[in-house]
């Protein structure tokens, strides 16, 4: 048996510190696994994530030199080939692509290396399409750590690792940590060979000192030096994970194969700080819209340095992908500047969208003596759906006879719509609109005359106090939320959906929960829900209310000729210890459920345990829902219970396990204000739908961008008379001279008077 002795030093590089201490730290674990390597000729030293050489690159030069050299002597290894160790769960299928992509890219041009081991060892799970991402980009093996043995079985240390979708690597799990404390290895390398396959030769053994970096010790070197041949029919030898998995694919095919997620690690972290998980799933759903419009619409001249610009701007929010970021479980110091990278990231692709939109509209977009409303769909999914637009119109107070039309003159039916400033005579309108993919076109705000008629819309579309229906769904309110949903012929709720609080005492990871199961402390009564529009394309209901001591609007929305429901809920969150969620309960009890993951999606059966998602989920095995959502990334299926996890009030970055009492200055996660997004939609199948649900997951996150176009100054005018809120000095003068006369519904006084 060959123990592969893999000396690394595990560094978070945000955690119980901000990123410049990670920094100070990784200069430190540099020099010292260096010096090792001087020191010790035989000694292999193995170190991933990009961003931390790119550190040592800026900060140390000479340092970086000497990295170089035991590169190219083979004493140190780099392996990973990403950017950083992400969470593996929540970042986007691209955004795992970008990991890779930019990692090697930086390896490749600094270094001449090319990693194909995957390394992920401290991230809290792994989702099942992981292997299919991995062989895509052409890796061999793939190491981890979590979940341990107990709490997902896997027949042997090292197998074959299949992802839904066919493709597989060499997946190997850390037996023992990927850390050590003492100089003394012998309980770490009992473990790994005891862990082992003998009929395969090989194992791991990892060892250095970690967490906030430091490396293998002179005694831990020494120890395997004085020790290669202590263990009975086993020799150590310095080595690198890319060795091990390379002696042991030959023999693949002994190997057991794994088809299933690497999962239920750490449930609370895909609960807490949605205010760092919503600006990323966004921020990178608008990188990627990006890209697709420089490579659209872009000006070939513009493309090195716009890209330039969006790969930066990857580079950042690859860096908060980090799993102590982007699981929320770092200390509050750190979030300042985890939302400044953020918020850069998303300027520079607002700004780059903004260019290459406007510019190429000034270019092709045909010459419309009429006020336009310009609709561009980079994505490659056609949309096909209401836009909601809010266009200026120099704040005249009445609407008049405005209307809308295809750029060839079809009229277009509009509703009016609630204004986002209701102090200012502003108009905010919602219509139907068809943009192809990587298409762009205009719709006509008019002034002109209208056609004698305008087009009607034909429908069903109502909305009480009680009750809210179109065509395909109706949906029976009450003062606990929803008490049913009619779809597709069946009543598919049995007590209804509402919202609860629950005690929830677990650290911010939940280190020894598989599920929120604390009693229900409050739930939501005192419903009254106010009708706010009633069509003829969309309408809509709200209620305002408490939950503890929290504020809550729930709004309920549908469309003219559309089986799905909008959902929103916003919560001014103020909890502590407890947990916020939304039981769906069914008519029926699901055997099984389908959930969206990064690149594909994954069959699960129904049990109490929580679980990560992306993007969606829906029953199987009859009618029941589907739940399209960006906002909310953790769930669980009991019975007829699909409880949707939300936002948790836990102490920050605690993993000091249960507790219920705050201690000094001990801060407390998701304080504030939080909107949480839902689009449910009555099915009656039980065969998966992955890509109407990947394609309308994607399009609530990209939608088509959208502003106001004119040629020139050719607006509606105001006429003769300004609007009355807009009158100033020289107004109010003209007017005491007679030179102006007062609007039609003015108010306004006599400068006198005033």
């Amino acid at each position: 048996m060959i123990v592969h002795m893999i000396g690394n030093a595990h560094l978070d590089p945000v955690w119980l510190w901000r990123w410049q201490q990670g920094v100070d730290e990784a200069i430190a674990t540099f020099g010292s696994a260096l010096d090792r390597c001087d020191e010790y000729p035989d000694f292999i030293f193995t170190r991933g994530e990009a961003w931390l050489y790119r550190q040592i690159e800026l900060l140390n030069p000479a340092m970086f030199e000497r990295v170089k050299q035991h590169v190219a002597g083979g004493q140190w290894h780099i392996t990973g080939g990403q950017w950083i160790q992400p969470d593996c769960n929540l970042p986007t299928g691209e955004g795992f692509r970008r990991q890779i992509l930019h990692g090697r890219r930086y390896f490749k041009e600094k270094f001449g290396v090319t990693p194909d081991v995957g390394y992920n060892v401290d991230s809290f799970g792994h989702a099942a399409t992981l292997p299919d991402i991995l062989a895509r980009e052409h890796y061999l093996g793939y190491v981890f750590h979590r979940p341990s043995q107990q709490q997902t079985p896997v027949p042997g240390a090292t197998f074959r690792w299949r992802g839904p979708g066919g493709g597989e690597v060499l997946g190997f799990r850390i037996p023992a940590a990927y850390t050590t404390r003492a100089d003394d290895l012998y309980g770490q390398v009992m473990l790994s060979i005891e862990a082992a396959d003998e009929a395969i030769g090989h194992v791991m053994c990892f060892y250095g000192v970690g967490n906030h970096g430091g490396g293998p010790t002179k005694g831990n070197i020494e120890y395997i030096l004085n020790n290669r041949h202590a263990f009975q029919g086993a020799e150590l030898q310095f080595s690198t994970p890319q060795r091990f998995f390379q002696l042991v694919n030959p023999r693949r095919e002994k190997l057991p194969i794994v088809d299933f997620e690497l999962q239920r690690t750490f449930p609370g972290c895909y609960v807490v700080m949605q205010d760092i998980k919503r600006p990323q799933r966004y921020g990178e759903h608008l990188l990627m819209q990006t890209e697709a419009a420089i490579q659209q619409w872009g000006d070939p001249a513009d493309h090195a340095g716009q890209t330039q610009k969006l790969d930066s701007a990857w580079e950042d929010l690859l860096f908060t992908q980090f799993h102590d970021i982007l699981a929320g479980t770092s200390i509050n110091a750190a979030w300042e500047s985890v939302r400044a990278m953020q918020g850069r990231a998303r300027i520079n692709a607002e700004e780059i969208m903004l260019e290459v939109t406007r510019r190429w509209a000034r270019r092709h977009l045909p010459p419309v003596n009429q006020q336009q409303i310009a609709l561009m769909n980079p994505g490659t999914l056609p949309f096909d759906d209401f836009i909601e637009h809010e266009p200026f119109v120099d704040f005249v107070h009445k609407w008049g006879n405005r209307w809308l039309s295809t750029a060839d003159g079809k009229p277009i039916p509009y509703q009016h719509v609630r204004a986002q400033n209701l102090a200012m005579p502003t108009h905010n309108i919602v219509f139907p609109a068809h943009v192809g993919a990587g298409a762009a076109g205009v719709i006509l705000l008019r002034d002109d005359a209208p056609p004698a008629e305008l087009p009607k819309v034909d429908g069903n579309l109502s909305a009480t106090p009680t009750r809210i229906a179109n065509d395909h769904v109706a949906i029976e309110l009450n003062d606990r939320g929803i008490a049913q949903i009619r779809g597709g012929g069946h009543d598919l709720l049995n007590t209804g959906i509402t919202l609860h609080l629950r005690e929830d005492n677990a650290d911010t990871w939940g280190f020894s929960i598989t599920q929120f199961d604390g009693p229900v402390t409050d739930t939501l009564n005192g419903c009254t829900w106010t009708v706010e529009e009633t069509g003829p394309l969309r309408a809509r209901v709200f209620t305002d209310v408490y939950l503890g001591r929290s504020s809550l609007r729930w709004t309920l929305t549908l469309h003219h000729d559309r089986p799905r429901i909008d959902l929103r809920v916003d919560v001014t969150f103020a909890e502590r210890f407890r947990i916020l969620q939304m039981p769906i309960d069914l008519r029926a009890a699901p055997a099984r459920w389908r959930c969206g993951q990064p690149g594909g999606a994954v069959t699960r059966a129904a049990a109490p345990v929580e679980w990560p998602l992306h993007g969606w989920a829906h029953t199987l095995g009859g009618p029941g829902l589907a739940v399209v959502t960006q906002h909310v990334n953790s769930a669980s299926l009991d019975g007829t219970r699909w409880t949707w996890s939300l936002v948790r009030g836990s102490l920050m970055a605690n993993g000091s396990g249960p507790t219920k009492h705050a201690v000094g200055p001990d801060v407390f996660a998701d304080q504030g204000t939080h909107r949480f997004d839902f689009q449910l939609t009555p099915i009656t199948t039980d065969t998966p739908m992955d890509a109407r649900f990947d394609a309308d997951a994607t399009r609530l996150a990209q939608p088509p961008v959208v502003f106001d176009r004119y040629e020139g100054m050719n607006r509606p005018t105001w006429g003769a008379v300004p609007p009355r809120n807009l009158w100033t000095a020289g107004e109010h003068r003209a007017h005491q001279d007679g030179k102006l006369p007062l609007p039609e519904d003015s108010t306004i006084k006599s400068l006198e008077e005033h």
